[in-house]
Protein backbone atom coordinates (compact mmCIF):
# COMPACT_ATOMS: atom_id res chain seq x y z
CA UNK A 1 0.00 0.00 0.00
CA UNK A 2 1.52 3.08 -0.72
CA UNK A 3 2.38 5.92 2.09
CA UNK A 4 0.57 8.87 2.03
CA UNK A 5 1.60 10.54 5.43
CA UNK A 6 2.86 14.40 4.70
CA UNK A 7 6.21 14.77 3.17
CA UNK A 8 8.62 15.04 6.04
CA UNK A 9 11.46 16.30 4.22
CA UNK A 10 10.55 20.00 5.11
CA UNK A 11 10.93 19.69 8.50
CA UNK A 12 14.29 18.43 8.24
CA UNK A 13 14.89 21.10 7.18
CA UNK A 14 13.42 23.30 9.94
CA UNK A 15 15.40 20.73 12.37
CA UNK A 16 18.42 21.36 10.89
CA UNK A 17 18.20 25.21 10.34
CA UNK A 18 17.61 24.81 14.23
CA UNK A 19 20.73 22.97 14.98
CA UNK A 20 22.84 25.10 12.54
CA UNK A 21 21.64 28.13 14.17
CA UNK A 22 23.12 27.14 17.69
CA UNK A 23 26.00 25.39 17.01
CA UNK A 24 27.46 28.81 14.98
CA UNK A 25 25.47 30.89 17.72
CA UNK A 26 27.68 28.99 20.23
CA UNK A 27 30.86 29.26 18.19
CA UNK A 28 30.77 32.98 17.03
CA UNK A 29 29.82 34.40 20.54
CA UNK A 30 32.74 33.87 21.30
CA UNK A 31 33.59 37.33 20.07
CA UNK A 32 31.31 38.59 22.53
CA UNK A 33 33.32 36.85 25.26
CA UNK A 34 36.74 38.22 23.74
CA UNK A 35 37.27 41.24 25.83
CA UNK A 36 36.29 40.06 29.32
CA UNK A 37 37.63 37.05 28.14
CA UNK A 38 40.90 38.79 27.69
CA UNK A 39 40.88 40.84 30.71
CA UNK A 40 40.02 37.97 32.80
CA UNK A 41 43.07 36.22 31.72
CA UNK A 42 45.19 38.82 31.09
CA UNK A 43 45.91 37.97 28.20
CA UNK A 44 47.48 39.25 24.26
CA UNK A 45 44.98 39.34 21.66
CA UNK A 46 47.01 36.49 20.01
CA UNK A 47 46.25 34.13 22.98
CA UNK A 48 42.55 35.23 22.99
CA UNK A 49 41.94 34.77 19.15
CA UNK A 50 43.80 31.61 19.21
CA UNK A 51 40.77 29.78 20.90
CA UNK A 52 38.68 30.50 18.13
CA UNK A 53 40.87 29.84 15.52
CA UNK A 54 41.53 26.64 17.04
CA UNK A 55 38.13 25.57 17.54
CA UNK A 56 37.41 26.08 14.14
CA UNK A 57 39.91 24.17 12.76
CA UNK A 58 38.58 21.09 14.93
CA UNK A 59 34.94 21.36 13.98
CA UNK A 60 35.72 21.69 10.09
CA UNK A 61 38.59 18.52 10.90
CA UNK A 62 36.42 16.33 12.53
CA UNK A 63 33.76 16.72 9.65
CA UNK A 64 35.23 14.32 7.72
CA UNK A 65 34.75 11.82 10.46
CA UNK A 66 31.10 12.74 11.69
CA UNK A 67 29.88 13.07 8.28
CA UNK A 68 31.41 9.09 7.49
CA UNK A 69 29.55 7.77 10.68
CA UNK A 70 26.53 9.68 9.62
CA UNK A 71 26.43 7.83 5.92
CA UNK A 72 26.80 4.28 8.32
CA UNK A 73 24.65 4.90 12.04
CA UNK A 74 21.58 7.24 12.77
CA UNK A 75 22.13 11.16 12.02
CA UNK A 76 20.02 11.68 15.06
CA UNK A 77 22.36 9.67 17.26
CA UNK A 78 25.66 11.36 15.51
CA UNK A 79 23.79 14.94 16.35
CA UNK A 80 22.92 14.47 19.35
CA UNK A 81 26.10 13.48 20.71
CA UNK A 82 27.50 16.54 19.08
CA UNK A 83 24.57 18.75 21.31
CA UNK A 84 26.29 17.40 24.32
CA UNK A 85 29.45 17.78 23.82
CA UNK A 86 29.04 21.50 22.43
CA UNK A 87 26.63 22.09 25.51
CA UNK A 88 29.44 20.85 27.66
CA UNK A 89 32.02 22.71 26.19
CA UNK A 90 30.00 25.87 27.25
CA UNK A 91 29.46 24.62 31.24
CA UNK A 92 32.89 23.89 31.48
CA UNK A 93 34.68 26.48 30.46
CA UNK A 94 32.39 28.51 32.87
CA UNK A 95 34.02 26.36 35.59
CA UNK A 96 37.47 27.23 34.28
CA UNK A 97 37.95 30.77 34.82
CA UNK A 98 41.29 30.42 36.38
CA UNK A 99 43.36 28.93 33.96
CA UNK A 100 43.36 30.08 30.26
CA UNK A 101 45.01 26.84 29.53
CA UNK A 102 42.34 24.85 30.85
CA UNK A 103 40.23 27.10 29.53
CA UNK A 104 41.58 26.70 26.06
CA UNK A 105 41.48 23.17 26.35
CA UNK A 106 37.99 22.62 27.43
CA UNK A 107 36.43 25.00 24.82
CA UNK A 108 38.95 24.46 21.96
CA UNK A 109 38.06 20.58 22.72
CA UNK A 110 34.34 20.35 23.88
CA UNK A 111 33.09 22.87 21.39
CA UNK A 112 35.08 21.62 18.22
CA UNK A 113 34.01 18.08 19.14
CA UNK A 114 30.31 19.38 19.16
CA UNK A 115 30.11 21.52 16.29
CA UNK A 116 32.16 18.82 14.17
CA UNK A 117 29.75 16.43 14.95
CA UNK A 118 26.41 18.36 13.80
CA UNK A 119 27.40 20.47 10.80
CA UNK A 120 28.05 17.98 7.98
CA UNK A 121 25.92 15.55 9.11
CA UNK A 122 22.69 18.11 9.53
CA UNK A 123 23.92 19.14 5.71
CA UNK A 124 24.05 15.81 4.14
CA UNK A 125 20.64 15.13 5.31
CA UNK A 126 18.90 17.60 3.68
CA UNK A 127 21.02 16.59 0.19
CA UNK A 128 19.66 12.79 0.91
CA UNK A 129 15.79 14.19 1.46
CA UNK A 130 15.74 15.98 -1.78
CA UNK A 131 16.59 16.35 -5.06
CA UNK A 132 14.13 18.09 -7.43
CA UNK A 133 14.51 21.22 -4.70
CA UNK A 134 17.69 20.80 -3.41
CA UNK A 135 19.48 24.12 -3.71
CA UNK A 136 16.22 25.56 -2.09
CA UNK A 137 16.46 22.84 0.77
CA UNK A 138 19.73 23.78 1.17
CA UNK A 139 19.73 27.07 1.01
CA UNK A 140 16.83 27.57 3.68
CA UNK A 141 18.72 25.02 5.89
CA UNK A 142 21.94 26.97 5.89
CA UNK A 143 20.39 30.25 6.18
CA UNK A 144 20.24 28.85 10.19
CA UNK A 145 24.18 29.65 10.18
CA UNK A 146 24.10 32.87 8.94
CA UNK A 147 21.13 33.16 11.58
CA UNK A 148 23.04 32.00 14.46
CA UNK A 149 26.32 33.89 13.50
CA UNK A 150 24.08 36.93 13.56
CA UNK A 151 22.18 36.52 16.74
CA UNK A 152 24.64 34.34 18.62
CA UNK A 153 27.01 37.22 19.53
CA UNK A 154 24.36 39.71 19.70
CA UNK A 155 22.32 37.29 22.33
CA UNK A 156 25.67 36.71 24.41
CA UNK A 157 26.38 40.83 24.56
CA UNK A 158 22.66 41.33 25.96
CA UNK A 159 22.89 38.54 28.42
CA UNK A 160 26.13 39.80 29.51
CA UNK A 161 24.51 43.24 30.78
CA UNK A 162 22.44 41.51 33.27
CA UNK A 163 24.77 38.47 34.19
CA UNK A 164 28.75 37.12 34.19
CA UNK A 165 30.11 35.96 31.60
CA UNK A 166 30.45 32.27 33.76
CA UNK A 167 26.65 32.38 34.05
CA UNK A 168 25.79 33.90 30.14
CA UNK A 169 27.82 30.78 28.88
CA UNK A 170 25.57 28.77 31.48
CA UNK A 171 22.77 30.18 29.90
CA UNK A 172 24.24 28.75 26.67
CA UNK A 173 25.01 25.42 27.86
CA UNK A 174 21.32 24.77 28.64
CA UNK A 175 19.87 26.58 25.95
CA UNK A 176 22.02 24.33 23.45
CA UNK A 177 21.19 21.15 25.37
CA UNK A 178 17.26 22.07 25.39
CA UNK A 179 17.41 23.14 22.07
CA UNK A 180 19.30 20.72 20.16
CA UNK A 181 18.54 17.65 21.20
CA UNK A 182 15.19 17.98 20.57
CA UNK A 183 16.25 19.14 16.85
CA UNK A 184 18.61 15.99 16.72
CA UNK A 185 15.82 13.73 18.04
CA UNK A 186 13.38 14.73 14.67
CA UNK A 187 16.24 13.84 12.11
CA UNK A 188 16.18 11.41 9.92
CA UNK A 189 18.82 10.24 7.70
CA UNK A 190 16.46 9.44 4.66
CA UNK A 191 13.51 9.68 3.47
CA UNK A 192 13.45 5.61 3.53
CA UNK A 193 13.10 5.16 7.28
CA UNK A 194 9.57 6.75 7.00
CA UNK A 195 8.88 5.28 3.61
CA UNK A 196 8.78 7.86 1.91
CA UNK A 197 11.06 8.96 -1.38
CA UNK A 198 12.33 12.03 -1.63
CA UNK A 199 10.89 15.50 -2.38
CA UNK A 200 8.03 12.98 -1.77
CA UNK A 201 7.30 11.96 -5.23
CA UNK A 202 7.91 8.31 -6.17
CA UNK A 203 10.90 7.50 -8.48
CA UNK A 204 8.74 6.25 -11.10
CA UNK A 205 6.91 9.47 -11.41
CA UNK A 206 7.84 11.76 -14.54
CA UNK A 207 10.27 13.78 -12.69
CA UNK A 208 13.33 15.10 -14.56
CA UNK A 209 16.37 14.41 -12.36
CA UNK A 210 19.78 15.43 -12.92
CA UNK A 211 21.40 14.43 -9.77
CA UNK A 212 22.60 10.73 -9.01
CA UNK A 213 19.54 9.30 -7.30
CA UNK A 214 19.23 9.51 -3.48
CA UNK A 215 21.24 6.94 -1.53
CA UNK A 216 23.93 5.84 -4.71
CA UNK A 217 27.01 7.28 -4.57
CA UNK A 218 31.03 6.83 -4.88
CA UNK A 219 32.40 6.10 -1.64
CA UNK A 220 35.29 8.74 -0.12
CA UNK A 221 38.19 7.02 -1.78
CA UNK A 222 36.49 6.98 -4.79
CA UNK A 223 35.85 10.69 -4.88
CA UNK A 224 39.44 11.32 -3.60
CA UNK A 225 40.62 9.45 -6.68
CA UNK A 226 38.77 11.67 -9.10
CA UNK A 227 40.31 14.92 -10.45
CA UNK A 228 36.76 16.76 -10.24
CA UNK A 229 37.14 16.26 -5.96
CA UNK A 230 40.11 18.22 -6.03
CA UNK A 231 39.23 20.69 -7.77
CA UNK A 232 36.01 21.24 -6.43
CA UNK A 233 38.06 21.19 -2.61
CA UNK A 234 40.31 24.07 -4.24
CA UNK A 235 37.30 26.04 -5.37
CA UNK A 236 35.23 25.92 -1.58
CA UNK A 237 38.86 26.90 -0.51
CA UNK A 238 39.58 29.94 -2.77
CA UNK A 239 35.76 30.88 -2.58
CA UNK A 240 35.95 30.61 1.48
CA UNK A 241 39.50 33.24 1.56
CA UNK A 242 37.27 36.32 0.64
CA UNK A 243 34.72 35.58 3.28
CA UNK A 244 37.07 35.19 6.13
CA UNK A 245 39.23 38.11 5.13
CA UNK A 246 36.14 40.35 4.67
CA UNK A 247 34.80 39.40 8.08
CA UNK A 248 38.13 39.91 10.20
CA UNK A 249 39.38 42.98 8.43
CA UNK A 250 36.18 44.84 7.29
CA UNK A 251 36.32 46.23 10.72
CA UNK A 252 39.49 47.90 10.84
CA UNK A 253 39.49 48.83 6.97
CA UNK A 254 36.15 50.64 7.70
CA UNK A 255 37.79 52.59 10.83
CA UNK A 256 41.02 52.99 9.09
CA UNK A 257 38.11 54.98 6.51
CA UNK A 258 37.50 57.58 9.33
CA UNK A 259 34.23 55.25 10.45
CA UNK A 260 33.11 54.78 13.93
CA UNK A 261 33.49 51.75 16.08
CA UNK A 262 29.58 51.11 15.89
CA UNK A 263 29.74 51.98 12.16
CA UNK A 264 32.44 49.31 11.59
CA UNK A 265 30.96 46.55 13.83
CA UNK A 266 27.43 46.94 11.80
CA UNK A 267 29.59 46.37 8.78
CA UNK A 268 30.04 43.07 9.93
CA UNK A 269 26.67 42.25 10.88
CA UNK A 270 25.53 43.51 7.81
CA UNK A 271 27.74 41.05 5.78
CA UNK A 272 25.61 38.47 7.84
CA UNK A 273 22.20 39.68 6.69
CA UNK A 274 23.45 39.41 3.44
CA UNK A 275 24.67 35.73 3.90
CA UNK A 276 20.86 34.55 4.88
CA UNK A 277 19.22 36.14 2.23
CA UNK A 278 21.98 34.27 -0.27
CA UNK A 279 21.17 31.19 0.91
CA UNK A 280 17.39 31.70 1.06
CA UNK A 281 16.84 33.38 -2.24
CA UNK A 282 20.15 32.57 -4.44
CA UNK A 283 19.53 28.53 -3.53
CA UNK A 284 16.10 28.57 -5.29
CA UNK A 285 17.36 30.03 -8.03
CA UNK A 286 20.31 27.53 -8.36
CA UNK A 287 16.92 24.80 -8.65
CA UNK A 288 16.10 26.50 -12.13
CA UNK A 289 19.20 27.34 -13.41
CA UNK A 290 21.24 24.25 -12.47
CA UNK A 291 23.31 24.47 -9.30
CA UNK A 292 26.73 24.04 -11.28
CA UNK A 293 26.21 27.18 -13.59
CA UNK A 294 24.99 29.61 -10.87
CA UNK A 295 27.42 28.60 -8.88
CA UNK A 296 29.94 29.44 -11.20
CA UNK A 297 28.26 33.01 -11.56
CA UNK A 298 28.03 33.77 -8.14
CA UNK A 299 31.27 32.95 -7.40
CA UNK A 300 31.99 35.10 -10.57
CA UNK A 301 30.21 38.27 -8.86
CA UNK A 302 32.64 37.57 -5.66
CA UNK A 303 35.26 39.21 -7.53
CA UNK A 304 33.55 41.71 -8.89
CA UNK A 305 31.90 42.76 -5.50
CA UNK A 306 36.07 43.19 -4.59
CA UNK A 307 36.09 45.86 -7.40
CA UNK A 308 33.72 47.65 -5.56
CA UNK A 309 34.89 47.12 -2.36
CA UNK A 310 38.28 48.83 -3.46
CA UNK A 311 36.62 51.86 -4.39
CA UNK A 312 34.14 51.84 -1.48
CA UNK A 313 33.92 54.98 0.50
CA UNK A 314 31.90 55.70 3.66
CA UNK A 315 29.08 54.18 5.57
CA UNK A 316 26.47 53.58 2.97
CA UNK A 317 29.07 52.52 0.39
CA UNK A 318 30.73 49.88 2.09
CA UNK A 319 27.25 48.75 3.62
CA UNK A 320 26.20 47.81 0.11
CA UNK A 321 29.11 46.01 -0.60
CA UNK A 322 29.16 44.66 3.09
CA UNK A 323 24.85 43.48 1.93
CA UNK A 324 25.80 42.39 -1.83
CA UNK A 325 28.96 40.16 -0.41
CA UNK A 326 27.21 37.98 2.08
CA UNK A 327 24.63 37.56 0.07
CA UNK A 328 27.20 36.30 -2.87
CA UNK A 329 28.76 34.49 -0.19
CA UNK A 330 25.58 32.65 1.41
CA UNK A 331 24.43 31.86 -2.37
CA UNK A 332 27.69 29.90 -2.67
CA UNK A 333 27.73 27.99 0.83
CA UNK A 334 24.20 27.00 -0.55
CA UNK A 335 25.46 25.58 -3.61
CA UNK A 336 28.33 23.99 -2.56
CA UNK A 337 26.14 20.86 -1.31
CA UNK A 338 23.95 20.74 -4.06
CA UNK A 339 26.82 20.64 -6.61
CA UNK A 340 28.84 17.62 -4.74
CA UNK A 341 25.99 15.80 -4.33
CA UNK A 342 25.11 16.22 -7.79
CA UNK A 343 28.47 14.85 -8.85
CA UNK A 344 29.00 12.31 -6.12
CA UNK A 345 25.79 10.64 -5.00
CA UNK A 346 24.39 11.01 -1.82
CA UNK A 347 25.25 7.46 -0.48
CA UNK A 348 28.18 7.87 1.42
CA UNK A 349 28.04 12.36 0.85
CA UNK A 350 28.30 12.94 4.90
CA UNK A 351 31.94 11.97 4.42
CA UNK A 352 32.99 13.45 1.48
CA UNK A 353 31.49 16.78 2.04
CA UNK A 354 33.82 16.36 5.59
CA UNK A 355 36.39 16.02 3.34
CA UNK A 356 35.47 18.87 1.26
CA UNK A 357 34.61 21.51 4.01
CA UNK A 358 38.71 20.58 5.53
CA UNK A 359 38.97 23.49 2.83
CA UNK A 360 36.98 26.24 4.67
CA UNK A 361 39.02 25.30 8.00
CA UNK A 362 41.78 26.17 6.09
CA UNK A 363 40.40 29.49 4.41
CA UNK A 364 39.29 30.94 8.19
CA UNK A 365 42.69 30.28 9.60
CA UNK A 366 44.67 31.70 6.10
CA UNK A 367 42.21 34.49 4.68
CA UNK A 368 42.78 36.67 8.32
CA UNK A 369 46.52 36.51 8.67
CA UNK A 370 47.13 36.71 4.99
CA UNK A 371 45.18 39.48 5.06
CA UNK A 372 46.92 40.75 8.36
CA UNK A 373 50.26 39.98 7.20
CA UNK A 374 50.03 41.82 3.52
CA UNK A 375 48.67 45.04 5.43
CA UNK A 376 51.52 44.95 7.73
CA UNK A 377 53.93 44.77 4.43
CA UNK A 378 52.28 47.65 2.57
CA UNK A 379 50.37 49.70 5.25
CA UNK A 380 47.15 49.14 2.82
CA UNK A 381 44.21 47.03 2.43
CA UNK A 382 44.69 47.13 -1.32
CA UNK A 383 46.90 44.04 -1.89
CA UNK A 384 44.44 41.86 0.82
CA UNK A 385 41.36 42.81 -1.51
CA UNK A 386 43.46 41.98 -4.87
CA UNK A 387 43.56 38.63 -2.65
CA UNK A 388 39.98 38.25 -2.56
CA UNK A 389 39.05 39.27 -5.65
CA UNK A 390 41.88 36.54 -7.17
CA UNK A 391 41.36 34.02 -4.89
CA UNK A 392 37.12 34.10 -5.96
CA UNK A 393 38.20 34.18 -9.99
CA UNK A 394 40.25 30.87 -9.16
CA UNK A 395 37.65 29.66 -7.52
CA UNK A 396 35.26 29.78 -10.61
CA UNK A 397 37.92 28.37 -12.60
CA UNK A 398 37.73 25.08 -9.92
CA UNK A 399 34.23 24.85 -10.38
CA UNK A 400 34.48 24.88 -14.13
CA UNK A 401 37.50 22.41 -14.12
CA UNK A 402 35.79 20.31 -11.94
CA UNK A 403 32.49 20.32 -14.32
CA UNK A 404 34.68 19.53 -16.95
CA UNK A 405 36.68 16.60 -15.78
CA UNK A 406 35.78 13.03 -16.15
CA UNK A 407 34.27 11.39 -12.93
Amino acid sequence: MENTQQFRGWYMVGAVHLLLALIFGAAYSFGAFFTVLQTNFDAGRFSTASIFSLTALIYYVIGVFSGAWSDRIPVRTVTSAGILLLSLGFLASSLLSSSLTLFLAAFCILVGLGVGLVYVPAVSTIQRWFIVHRSSASGLALAGTGLGTLMGPMAAGALMQHLSWQSTMQVYAGAIALLGLAAAASLRGRPEELGQHPDGIRPDAAVSRKAAPAGTGVTLRQAARQARFWWLFSAIFFGSIGLFLALVHINPYAQQQGLDVTQANLLIGLIGVGNIGGRLVLGRIGDRMGPQRFLVLVTLSLAVLCGLWSSAQGFLALAAFALLFGAANGGCIALYPAVASTWFGTGNLGAILGALYIAVGIAAVAGGSVAGLLFDLYRSYTSSIVLAGASALLSAAGVVLAARSTP
